[in-house]
């Protein structure tokens, strides 16, 4: 059993060494390799004793990579945080604090996503071009409102 337990921690730390995991991705993928559920539970309680496994820290990670080099929206991130196993209230609070650590808001990250888009919208016809805007901020995970917001500003439409 002990060359389980180390067989089990070498593989987390092996994986740990090439990107960060959160807590259930981790426990995922011993799964994956069967080990049994008590050995999985006691690797990770001794990877976060020693601190190489901190759900919120990943998630501060991730959340600050993804907004500053992906623009997208807080809700997509919290999304894509609570399937990599962060918790909905932690991924909020992660999400809002690093957001506000790097001085950004939702529609200045919708801002910056429709510029890198704008060029290619702006050759349909301007129904068609406002249609693909809005369905484009939002899949980004940003609110209709914001997306109405700066079709009206891009656009010049009044009644969205």
């Amino acid at each position: 059993m002990e060359n389980l337990n180390k067989k089990a921690l070498n593989y987390c730390l092996y994986l740990l060494s090439r990107q960060s995991y959160s807590r259930k991705q981790l426990r995922d993928k011993l799964a994956l390799k069967k080990y049994p559920a008590g050995l999985i539970s006691e690797t990770l309680d001794k990877l976060g004793q020693w601190h190489y496994l901190d759900d919120e820290a990943f998630a501060a990670a991730f959340a600050g990579q993804r907004l500053r080099f992906k623009p997208r929206g807080q809700r997509l991130i919290e999304q894509e945080l609570r399937l990599k196993g962060i918790g909905h209230e932690l991924a909020r609070q992660v999400t809002t604090g690093v957001m506000a650590k790097l001085g950004l808001d939702e529609e200045a990250l919708a801002r910056a996503a429709l510029e890198k888009k704008l060029r290619t919208y702006r050759k349909d016809s301007t129904e068609k071009s406002m249609a693909k805007t809005k369905n484009y901020l939002v899949r980004q995970g940003f609110s209709y409102e914001i997306a109405n917001k700066l079709i009206r500003e891009y656009w010049g439409q009044k009644d969205l």
